[in-house]
């Protein structure tokens, strides 16, 4: 067969069409060349092949929703606390609801479609990416149940047998199902931050430790032969009886399909051919972090299975994955990996084993006990090189040098010079994170409320004004903080607070005790240097309302000012126009998220602003910002720019007097 040896080629070229038709352009341009390079690497048969393959991806239609009906039929497939996936004629569903659902129920119901939400903050969850990726077309909460059809199963029936002690409980259904809750989410947290996560999540590890289980049992009933088998088949009826992981699927399909043709394939062609088929199921498998992980480090533990130290250059290439998902790099993560291995694989055997025999159960709590006394350790002695998220240009070079270095040891090359292209690299990156050329002011788009950043060049110093406010979630650990970081930005020098009110200041609390804040500034005062930027409060009488005691803070950076006016009103406009009649603004943040009580046509004659920014959520109940407001502004030809409409936005400020609006 002359495909085989073949089938990468043709993986790597459908990942290139994919990535050009669903995440950027000039993936194309790649494709084109590596077609070109195919044609004289191998023949002009390959070459159609894999023009095929692309073009059959590129035009199947993905699956799209039918119009949504609100009265639903369906099976539920996930559960979680608060919502489910349900599948239905419609498509799949993400549902929110309050009743007591359970896997493989059959429901029927009325439903209120909800929109999906897309990011709005650079690096920010998308949450429509992300259901895509989880095959979920559509999001409803559900607003009556009409019938419920409870049906048994495998999964319920293990369920069941599961341990009724709280954090025991939780670490099964993590190692059995897939599943996180609540009460673990602290240790979740940590093994993420320390890169450890991979070896609690169902993977082929589990898979070859749990086939190595039941093989031994059956083996011991039936000759070998068919005890593999069997064995099979009931790996198979686990697998499928629980709610999807991916990760789990690849490690079952090449262990199995791999035992059954490797007399013709090898076990990358395995690997390859299942991708296609993935990304022809669903092409949104790009955004899945899952999918990413497992496919990818089992590509690489089958290159480096033959290599010295093979566990090193495993770890090595998830470096930009952990970098795009943490922002920064644990020093000892990869000797934690390394020695929890064998720890974590008898854990797993302890949870499968406490299903069905309860004294097993002693032991997974020792072994409990035991992790969490391990990540304490690790708080300890933990050291990180800190970065930002990963750019595309970062991420070629990294795994062009990578895999220049594995090519090098295949034919046992000297690699020296390239590790240290790839450590120069790594360290460039770490300096090019934190250390700017430019200025810049970023409005981080909170909601309905306020919050700017003021990032200094050559990390001279990193400024907060106001940190929006949301009673639903906590805003600073989900929105502030993972920017931040996502940024290079591991500290702020000061964050000024410019009046009381919640959407100005409502998360304060939460980024003081999550995030390293140097200075909290909410009182007035007259002038403060940071690095090359100058901040001077323009001072007023102060009234019995909140909103007019805002603080009003004239910022200059690079000859230009910006003038933050927090909620004040005409008043306060009025009186500051009497006062400073000679003040000069180029940026203007408007006051009160564009409410119709301030922005004054005085106040634009008196400043004359070139950029106006807005805070403000989109379809707001105070329908933020007034018309006339939005009027006056373009009557003056000023630049508007609105988180509702734009999301987040910068201006950076370049040496010589130049800056550069980016939304």
């Amino acid at each position: 067969m002359f495909i085989r040896y073949h089938c990468f080629y043709y993986a790597i070229a459908s990942i290139l069409i994919i990535l050009g038709k669903y995440f950027h352009y000039l993936f194309y341009i790649s494709f084109i060349f590596y077609i070109i390079w195919l044609y004289y690497r191998l023949s002009i048969r390959h070459v159609l092949i894999c023009l095929i393959i692309c073009f059959t991806l590129f035009l199947f239609p993905h699956a799209q929703p039918s119009q949504p009906n609100e009265l639903i039929d369906g099976v539920v497939e996930k559960v979680s606390e608060k919502y489910c996936y349900v599948k239905t004629k419609e498509g799949r569903i993400k549902l929110y609801h309050h009743h007591n659902l359970q896997f493989k129920d059959r429901i029927k119901g009325r439903v209120k479609y909800l929109e999906m939400n897309k990011a709005t903050n650079d690096y920010a969850f998308d949450e429509e990416l992300y259901l895509l990726s989880q095959n979920v077309c559509l999001k409803a909460e559900l607003i009556e149940l009409k019938e419920v059809h409870h049906s048994s199963s495998f999964y319920s029936y293990l369920e069941t047998q599961l341990s009724s002690q709280k954090d025991i409980n939780s670490y099964q259904r993590l190692l059995l199902f897939g599943e996180r809750n609540d009460d673990i989410q602290d240790d979740y947290k940590q093994l993420s931050q320390y890169s450890l996560v991979h070896l609690f999540a169902l993977s082929g590890m589990h898979i070859h430790i749990l086939y190595t289980l039941l093989f031994s049992v059956t083996s011991l009933l039936i000759f070998e032969k068919y005890a593999k088998f069997i064995t099979y088949g009931l790996l198979g009826y686990y697998i499928f009886s629980i709610p999807m992981q991916i990760s789990l699927y690849r490690a079952f399909f090449v262990m199995v399909l791999y035992d059954l043709l490797k007399e013709y394939f090898n076990q990358l062609d395995i690997l390859s051919f299942l991708i296609v088929i993935s990304l022809l199921y669903n092409p949104y498998f790009i955004y899945n972090t899952s999918f990413v992980f497992s496919y990818f480090v089992y590509f690489i533990v089958i290159l480096t299975q033959k290599l010295k130290y093979s566990y090193i250059w495993i770890y090595l290439s998830t470096i930009p994955i952990v970098l795009n998902m943490n922002y920064q790099f644990p020093i000892f993560s990869i000797f934690m990996s390394v020695f929890l291995t064998p720890f974590i694989e008898l854990f797993y055997s302890l949870s499968c084993l406490s299903v069905f025999f309860s004294f097993a159960e002693i032991l997974l709590q020792l072994f409990i006990i035991g992790l969490q006394k391990i990540l304490r350790f690790l708080d300890f002695i933990n050291i990180y090189f800190q970065f930002s998220k990963p750019s595309l240009l970062f991420i070629l070079l990294y795994y062009y040098i990578y895999f220049t270095i594995l090519y090098r040891l295949s034919f046992q090359k000297k690699i020296s010079v390239y590790v240290s292209v790839l450590i120069s690299l790594m360290l460039s990156f770490s300096v090019y994170s934190e250390y700017k050329l430019y200025g810049e002011v970023t409005m981080i788009d909170v909601g309905q409320g306020d919050c700017t950043l003021i990032r200094l060049p050559f990390q001279q110093g990193n400024i907060l004004i106001d940190t929006g406010g949301n009673k639903d979630y906590d805003l600073a650990t989900q929105t502030i903080i993972p920017y931040l970081k996502s940024i290079g930005i591991h500290h702020l020098d000061y964050v000024y607070i410019s009046h009381g009110d919640f959407d100005h200041c409502g998360a304060l609390d939460s980024l003081v005790n999550h995030f390293p804040v140097k200075h909290v500034i909410r009182e007035y005062e007259e002038y403060r240097q940071i690095g090359n930027i100058e901040i001077k409060m323009l001072k007023h009488n102060y009234s019995s309302d909140i909103n007019d005691q805002s603080l009003i803070m004239d910022v200059q950076m690079n000859d230009y000012h910006i003038l933050f006016t927090g909620d004040a009103s005409f008043n306060v406009e009025k009186e500051l126009i009497e006062k400073y009649k000679d003040i000069n603004i180029d940026i203007l943040k408007i006051s009160h998220h564009g409410s119709a009580t301030a922005s004054s046509s005085e106040l634009f004659d008196w400043i004359q602003p070139q950029i106006a920014m807005i805070g403000v959520k989109k379809n707001n109940l105070y329908h933020h910002p007034s018309d006339k407001v939005i009027e006056r502004l373009k009557r003056k030809k000023i630049m508007i720019l609105r988180t509702d409409q734009d999301g987040m936005f910068h201006i950076r400020f370049y040496p010589y007097q130049k800056y550069v609006v980016y939304r």
